[in-house]
Order: structure tokens, then sequence, then C-alpha cells
């Protein structure tokens, strides 16, 4: 068998969706610019998601939901949420297996000091919750 890892989000036997390593490049590169030049207000992350959403010229997938989820509204905040009922999970981000699920895979999986330092995983982050 293969040898277990500790790290709650490891994930060393994950193989990539081949369909979405264009777009989720296109992402990253306006990502990239963002981080390098400044984006300071609402304005412009609309402005930098809208620019890569023309790049992406319709890869990034339908949004449709993955098997066995559902969405809702909580009644107290508004704000929907996305409810397994097969294992129970709850989820405030879509679970679409598109480039939005990609990204949040991304997201989730920038290790601190592995990857870089503390700092710069916020901003990445942060930059990467645009989508």
């Amino acid at each position: 068998g293969r040898p277990s890892y500790h790290a709650e989000l490891a994930d060393p036997y994950a193989e990539s969706n081949e369909d979405f390593i264009a777009p989720v490049d296109v992402c990253l590169r306006h990502v990239t610019n963002a981080l390098l030049n400044g984006v300071d207000d609402g304005a412009g992350v609309a402005t930098v998601v809208a620019a890569a959403v023309i790049d992406l010229e319709g890869k990034g997938g339908t949004g449709e939901l993955r098997e066995d989820w559902e969405s809702y509204i909580d009644e107290g905040t508004g704000r929907t949420y996305f409810w397994n009922y097969e294992t129970g999970d709850v989820s405030y981000t879509a679970p679409t297996r598109q480039l939005d699920t990609c990204l949040v895979y991304l997201r989730d999986r920038v290790g601190v000091p592995r990857d870089m330092n503390l700092p710069a995983a916020m901003q990445l982050r942060a930059h990467l919750n645009w989508w």
C-alpha cells in the first residue's frame, strides 16, 4: 500500500485535471500581475477578474455542482452554502470540479514556510479568493 501522510491537506497522489491547466495558468498570470502591480479597491479587483474572464474564453467550466451537493441560503446571513447530502459536509465554496475548485485546491495547499513566507502566502491566498 501507499504510505500515509499526516498533514491534513497533503495529497501526494492527487491527479491533475489536464483540461484546466491552461485556464489555471491564465488566472495565475492575472493574480501575479495584480500582486506585482497592486490593486487598491474593489473596482480594481473587478477589472482584473473581468480581464481574466475575457482571456479564459469560456474555458473555466460551467459552474455545475458536483454530484451529491445542493446549494442553500443561510436565512440568518443571506450567504449561500453548499451541503453534501451523502457525507454531511458543508462548504461556503461551490464544489463544482471547475476552475474555481482548482484554485481553491491550490489556495488551501500553499504551505508556510515550505512554499513561501507567511505574508506572501496570505497575499496569494487572498488574491486566489477572487475567483
